[in-house]
């Protein structure tokens, strides 16, 4: 164990990291001088040009959550899992050269998706659409300090579980004193440095995977190690699958087509509709630009996904091809808990990079942590003052909504602390986050598609989606057991409640919005 966890890590590369952090509370309490109503606070005062835009939205969606479930997928399936960057890189191309939906969204003027429910259909819809984006939210983005506290802990050589917890809980602190102060202006002006911080760091890892590797050890791994290579097989070969335990070897589950199918619903969703992205649609200054930036993410958006996949491949050559008797300890140690299959990739970067540079990757890891966290907090926060205080509790001035957008922001990171020190993941990171995903996206895509495309969408349809949407909480892993042993149905997955998800809500809003029109007058408002 103690040669798994060794490092390079040293008291040089903790001070590199430090210098980083202490830059962005420098930051946090600059840009509050910025902020002057709430519309500076959540959308910037919608003044972002094109490259400004798309540096701060990959930034936000290359975050260390992106990185740690990447290369967890390129550790546990390979080459196969690239298949989420061909569908992500060809959802983004369709929306860039269509505008599918952003387009007409950023004509709108809003500055969140559920007031958009309101203009379209109610108050109503828009306080339980904004009530079920929060929840979906923040259950999505619960292990997201958990996963940047294990990448830390992994690389720096710390084992104990305590500094686990206190990593988790000194990183969260840190995003929420800048992104209280600054709102949306820190968040760009962090996202754009940490774009750049982040950029060359991933150049760096890149190369020195690369250089340890090898291109005949890539070639290997399909070749000589097991490698999994086609995502439509059902059979993951891989040394991992293979382990005599079962809970061990379900932590390498294959791809098929089943899955193939529920992720190019979830990510082509969201794509158009996650909040923390559609953010940035609503804070470039044109719906021009709102469409172009999608269709410049393409490249920037590739990499994101497809470089830690890289580094995960990297991984599996290193502990089951180049060190075997390190690959076992690996396996034993996932085996009893003391590490996750997230944590390959960090272990595997903490012995080739040297000190010094380490700490610069790691620096940018952290920034890739925060970039993510500060969007998505904002995001959350400007939901619940916006789509559920005000309209319940309204009219407030902006002073008022700035106040609670910062109350919130603080409840939401306690809640996330809790979730991620209490919540004990057994499945793979990403499809914990595709199904949580699930519970926002398959309400919501009816409602706005509908509402922007369709003018007999009612009232009473949106919120048939909106509930039928919440069915997706029966893809969580614990739940589809507990269905197993109900229903006798071994064969069922995940991704079969999720699809059934987004095929209830399609239904209940068509059959809601013609059984039950919309009156005459509302139609003719909209």
């Amino acid at each position: 164990m103690e040669q798994l966890l060794s490092t390079n890590f040293t008291t040089l590369d903790w001070l590199i990291v430090g210098v980083y952090l202490a830059t962005s509370i420098v930051i946090g309490i600059w840009a509050n001088r910025y902020v002057g109503n709430l519309t500076d606070y959540l959308v910037a005062g919608r003044t972002l040009r094109i490259r400004l835009a798309l540096a701060t939205m990959t930034g936000t969606e290359l975050g260390l959550v992106t990185v740690m479930y990447s290369a967890e997928l390129g550790f546990t399936q390979q080459y196969a899992s690239l298949y989420l960057s061909v569908i992500e890189g060809a959802s983004l191309l369709a929306v860039g050269l269509t505008g599918l939906i952003v387009y007409r969204l950023r004509c709108e003027e809003i500055l969140t998706i559920p007031e958009f429910y309101e203009r379209r259909y109610s108050r109503g819809v828009r306080v339980l659409g904004g009530t079920m984006l929060v929840l979906a939210g923040v259950l999505n983005m619960g292990l997201f300090l958990k996963a940047g506290s294990e990448f830390l802990t992994s690389i720096s050589g710390l084992e104990d579980v305590i500094y686990l917890k206190w990593i988790m809980t000194s990183l969260l602190l840190l995003v929420l004193f800048y992104t209280v102060l600054g709102g949306m202006v820190s968040v760009v002006i962090t996202d754009l440095i940490q774009f750049l911080v982040l950029g060359v760091g991933m150049v760096i890892v890149t190369g020195f995977v690369v250089a340890h590797v090898g291109t005949d050890g890539f070639q290997a791994v399909v070749d000589s190690w097991d490698g999994y290579f086609d995502p439509t097989s059902a059979e993951n070969p891989s040394r991992l699958s293979q382990h005599a335990d079962p809970e061990v070897a379900k932590l390498a589950s294959p791809v098929g087509l089943l899955t193939i199918t529920f992720q190019s619903v979830v990510i082509f969703t969201a794509i158009m509709l996650w909040p923390a992205g559609a953010s940035r649609t609503f804070a470039v200054k044109t719906p021009e630009i709102a469409q172009r930036m999608y269709l410049f993410s393409v490249i920037p958006f590739l990499a994101r996904r497809a470089l830690p996949v890289l580094w995960g491949i990297g991984a599996y050559a290193f502990f089951f091809g180049l060190n075997d008797a390190l690959g076992d300890t690996l396996v034993q140690a996932i085996q009893a808990g003391d590490v996750s299959t997230r944590s390959a990739m960090p272990l595997f970067l903490a012995k080739i990079i040297p000190t010094g540079i380490l700490g610069l990757v790691t620096a940018g890891m952290v920034a890739a942590f925060m970039s993510t966290h500060d969007s998505y907090l904002l995001c959350w926060s400007g939901v619940i003052t916006q789509d559920i205080v005000a309209p319940l509790f309204g009219p407030l001035s902006d002073r008022a909504r700035i106040l609670i957008t910062r109350i919130a922001i603080v409840c939401i990171g306690a809640a996330l602390l809790f979730w991620g020190l209490w919540y004990e993941l057994k499945a793979s990171l990403w499809d914990y986050m595709a199904i949580t995903g699930t519970l926002y996206l398959a309400g919501v895509l009816p409602v706005v598609a509908g509402g922007l495309y369709w003018r007999r969408s009612s009232t009473v349809g949106a919120y048939g989606s909106l509930i039928g949407g919440s069915t997706a909480i029966l893809g969580l892993g614990p739940v589809v057991e507990r269905l197993r042993n109900l229903t006798g149905l071994v064969e069922l997955q995940s991704a079969h409640m999720s699809l059934l998800a987004f095929a209830i809500s399609g239904m209940a809003f068509v059959a809601g919005s013609i059984l039950f029109p919309d009156s005459p007058q509302h139609e003719s408002a909209v």
